[in-house]
Order: structure tokens, then sequence, then C-alpha cells
């Protein structure tokens, strides 16, 4: 029996990756010419989720996201939260 310290990461369809995509263009209210990247990313470390996605918005200055689920599971909701606490954390700098 083998142990597979790598989980496979979650399929993921064009649509699932286009609709994240749609959402982040709504609430960024950015345009649709705008390149944007996601990118599934598993974590070993403890107390880290398995998965996480990271986005990158390719406007100026840069923006670089990051959601705690595999992209699949993402929620609308997520976007507007991880958008929101992106915006906090630049207020505090």
């Amino acid at each position: 029996m083998s142990i597979d310290i790598f989980p496979k990461k979650p399929t993921v369809s064009a649509e699932q990756s286009q609709r994240v995509k749609d959402w982040l263009y709504e609430v960024l209210q950015i345009d649709r010419h705008t390149v944007i990247s996601l990118s599934q990313l598993q974590c070993q470390d403890s107390g880290c989720p398995p998965m996480q996605t990271a986005i990158a918005v390719m406007t100026t200055p840069h923006r670089v996201l990051r959601i705690h689920k595999a992209i699949p599971d993402i929620t609308h909701a997520d976007v507007v939260e991880a958008i929101a606490t992106q915006k906090h954390k630049l207020r505090q700098s």
C-alpha cells in the first residue's frame, strides 16, 4: 500500500474558473480585458487548509488575493470577503 502525501488537486472546469473570474470582474468593477489568473495551491502546513486558490488581478497596482478553498468550492460571498479583507489590510498599512 502506498501513501500519497500530495493529494490530487480537484478537477477544475473552464466554466468553474470563468464563474469565479466573472464574480471578480463584477465586484472589483474592472474591465473584462483585465487579466485574472487563478491557481490552486496545496498546503501541507499544520492549520492550513489542504487547498487554497491564489488569484492575481493584473491591474495597476496588481492585486493578489487568497481564498482558502479549491476553485470549484468558491462562492460569490468568498470573493466579496477576500476583496473586503484585502481592502481592510491596505487601510491598516
